[in-house]
């Protein structure tokens, strides 16, 4: 959970773009809180779990079923959580195509057993069996967070949380920086330094994501001291 503040993130933009106003002259307010938005969404296009959400969803009744309307795509289906609660495995549609031509007509179910998702198609899953009346499953999304409202003014909003965790506000500032200087860009020095805020900025990401990766819980333990096979 964050504990960084909008008004912090702006506040340290602000000191290195030297822009001394209280409400910005070169650079307002209303822009750079703008920019911090979009940071949001572009944050989340490289690395979708940058804000994930874990919610329980009602299914429509049949196999195909979509994730919430704030969803940029699926990550995970947990369990069931109507009934027994039972966890949910992931499989293909090609697996089911191939030995169950008519799984989509199956007799319907509130107890889920399985799930298909396909790269080209985010925002949407199947289930199988069909998903009868009542039936509910908790997952995990990726989701855009809701935008701080520059329109209202810095003031307003200054004490709002950081949308993401704390480990991206340096990210956040490379990213506000890079559009910042990138309305300038027909100077020299402004257009390297946009270059070079955007590079920060990708490169972390890149960085985050590798990191995360390595020390994921899912990651096969590399250490000189492995557990012992049981």
């Amino acid at each position: 959970m964050a504990v960084t503040t909008v008004g912090t993130v702006i506040r340290n933009t602000k000191l290195v773009l030297q822009e001394v106003t209280a409400a910005g002259t070169r650079w307002t307010n209303e822009e750079l809180i703008g920019w911090l938005n979009e940071f949001y969404q572009a944050a989340v296009q490289i690395k979708p779990d940058a804000y994930s959400v874990n919610a329980e969803m009602a299914l429509t009744v049949g196999t195909r079923q979509q994730i919430p309307s704030d969803g940029l795509s699926l990550i995970d289906v947990v369990r069931n959580t109507a009934g027994s609660q039972m966890a949910v495995m992931v499989t293909t549609r090609r697996a089911l195509d191939s030995t169950r031509r008519s799984w989509h007509s199956d007799t319907a179910a509130q107890q889920i057993e399985q799930y298909m998702f396909d790269d080209l198609d985010p925002t949407h899953f199947y289930v199988y069996p069909p998903a009868a009346n009542g039936a509910k499953l908790e997952i995990i999304y990726s989701a855009v967070p809701t935008p701080h409202n520059a329109g209202s003014g810095l003031n307003a909003i200054q004490n709002e949380a950081f949308k993401l965790n704390d480990a991206y506000v340096p990210v956040a500032t490379d990213y506000i920086l890079y559009r910042a200087y990138s309305k300038d860009a027909e100077h020299a020095a402004n257009l390297n330094r946009a270059q070079m805020h955007m590079q920060a900025y990708m490169s972390a990401l890149g960085q985050k994501v590798q990191t995360d990766q390595r020390t994921s819980p899912n990651t096969p333990d590399g250490s000189s001291n492995p557990p012992r096979a049981r």
